[in-house]
């Protein structure tokens, strides 16, 4: 994993490129100059933050069966399918890993244990 310093380099650069890519700033998207540099800042974090969650959501580890969240007995693994989270900054598609319940006759996607805490 990245430090801190190296991840802020990378943002850095990145933004760089984006800057040069962009071109102006359309002042008429807010109300002055600055408020649209913000606007367009903001976009672009929603947009990195929703690519993050769903990178990151595809990394998850699959097993062959996990615990169902009503009952506790074992459901098996069916496939992945897509579904849409709402999180802080909107709606976000991710794949992720989907269970089956034979006692339940439901299906159920696996909360990760790290969300827990």
């Amino acid at each position: 994993m990245a430090s801190r310093q190296e991840i802020q380099e990378r943002i850095e650069a990145f933004s760089c490129e984006l800057v040069a890519e962009l071109g102006e700033v359309d002042a008429s998207m807010g109300d002055c100059w600055l408020d649209a540099v913000e606007n367009q800042a903001v976009e672009l974090g929603d947009a990195i933050s929703t690519e993050l969650v769903r990178q990151i959501a595809l990394r998850r580890e699959v097993e062959a069966e996990a615990a169902c969240p009503q009952c506790d007995q074992p459901g098996r693994y069916e496939g992945v399918r897509k579904r849409e989270l709402i999180g802080r900054r909107g709606p976000v598609e991710i794949t992720e890993p989907e269970y089956y319940c034979p006692c339940c006759r439901k299906a159920f996607f696996p909360e990760d244990p790290r969300d827990r805490r």
